[in-house]
């Protein structure tokens, strides 16, 4: 394990020195020198999560598919978005953007006095277990994401961006990323706004976003899987997080406002959002103007889905409701 991690670590000093650090010194732009080597980091990581996911979880959606994607195009705008969000492309937009916000909110917290705890300073235990450690973190970690997704579902302006993440009527492998650009940048700013404040360490912020979207992802997988009876209560699996995804009709108007979690299937138990039924639904949204979605590229999209967000903060622009489905969110 420690040879791999010299590997590691030899490979981003390599590319950061020969292609990165040049161009920085090139336009004078050397005090992004310590973010962009961390920046060098998640490209890597993001290259080995798309291949996790192109050679990994595509056989098993290829050789068991619950459904069959028989229209490419509404999946390939969907490969489009992982690309662009696991090579750190739409993560730097993100990351230029709150970079100066979560600096400032960090300064005036300690300039008010507060240091944010480190869980070892509260459970001295967890000193000794880097991993009870790390387990700990990724389960607030967690528990923030799961209220943050019932925020995205309960309110209409922040429905208005989400929904894009809804709007896929052949949810995939690929569907993870499938966010707008003002919703990743709200989400990414109150997990790091809520991991500075909790003590959550830069190495395990990472890494309980490198395995936290792989498990995501993986959740998104056109399979009927789960990780078992006793697992799927532990972990979210294709079958547990699909219902989160089905459409609503009359019968179930809320059926999407289940299984938020993330990760940890916990969170829905705990607070009543849990469904276990195993039964098969269509995916996707029963409202026209957002399933209008489906079709269009990864441009179109953001261009729309910004437009949706706006008239959302101003109804009275609106010509019609953009709710999540029969019945709008109570706000």
């Amino acid at each position: 394990m420690r040879d791999l991690i010299d590997i590691w670590v030899g490979v981003q000093a390599w590319l950061f020195e020969t292609l990165v650090s040049p161009l920085l010194f090139r336009f004078g732009l050397m005090e992004w020198f310590e973010p962009a080597f961390n920046a060098v980091e998640i490209v890597m990581l993001g290259i080995v999560q798309i291949l996790v996911i192109a050679l990994g979880m595509r056989f098993f959606e290829k050789r068991w598919p619950l459904e069959r994607t028989d229209n490419d195009r509404l999946v390939a705008v969907d490969r489009v978005y992982t690309v662009l969000n696991k090579l750190g492309i739409i993560p730097l937009v993100v990351f230029m953007v709150s970079y100066p916000i979560t600096n400032e909110i960090d300064y005036l917290v300690r300039a008010w006095g507060f240091v944010p705890p480190r869980l070892e300073q509260l459970l001295p235990g967890l000193h000794d277990s880097a991993l009870g450690s790390f387990l700990v973190y990724f389960a607030l970690y967690d528990f923030a994401a799961y209220w943050l997704h019932r925020a995205q579902h309960k309110f209409s302006w922040w429905w208005a961006l989400h929904s894009l993440h809804h709007s896929q009527r052949q949810v995939t492998v690929w569907s993870d990323d499938r966010n707008h650009i003002v919703d990743n940048l709200l989400t990414t700013l109150a997990l790091v706004v809520f991991a500075q404040f909790v003590g959550v360490q830069p190495d395990d912020y990472i890494l309980i976003l490198m395995i936290g979207r792989l498990i995501e992802s993986w959740s998104h997988a056109n399979v009927d899987m789960s990780f078992g009876r006793v697992g799927e209560r532990l972990i979210v699996g294709p079958r547990f997080h699909r219902i989160h995804h089905a459409r609503a009709n009359a019968d179930e108007p809320r059926v999407h406002d289940h299984n938020f979690a993330p990760v940890f299937p916990i969170w829905d138990m705990l607070f009543g959002t849990a469904i276990y039924d195993g039964k098969r639904r269509p995916t996707g949204v029963d409202n026209p103007l957002i399933d209008a979605d489906n079709g269009r590229g990864w441009i179109v999209q953001q261009v729309t889905v910004f437009g949706r967000f706006l008239r959302a903060l101003a109804p009275r622009f609106s010509r019609a409701p953009i709710q999540p489905g029969l019945r709008p969110p109570a706000e």
